[in-house]
């Protein structure tokens, strides 16, 4: 919901795009319930970092934690 109101995108926009990082492993997903019964969920990045060279070709490297 912060990222939605932050940048101003509809909500279903949001979990549609967390969830395709998810299933490129990017993003870790865990749930919550809390004492009033609402779940609520835990975005976490998998990555340390990203290091992109580009000569005549783009060369990406991903460093996961």
């Amino acid at each position: 919901m912060e990222i939605s109101a932050e940048h101003r995108i509809p909500i279903s926009t949001v979990y549609r795009r967390l969830q395709h990082l998810h299933d490129q492993k990017l993003i870790q997903i865990s749930d919550t319930i809390n004492d009033d019964g609402k779940k609520y969920f835990l975005y976490k990045s998998k990555i340390r970092s990203i290091e992109m060279q580009f000569d005549k070709e783009l060369t990406v490297k991903i460093i996961y934690n």
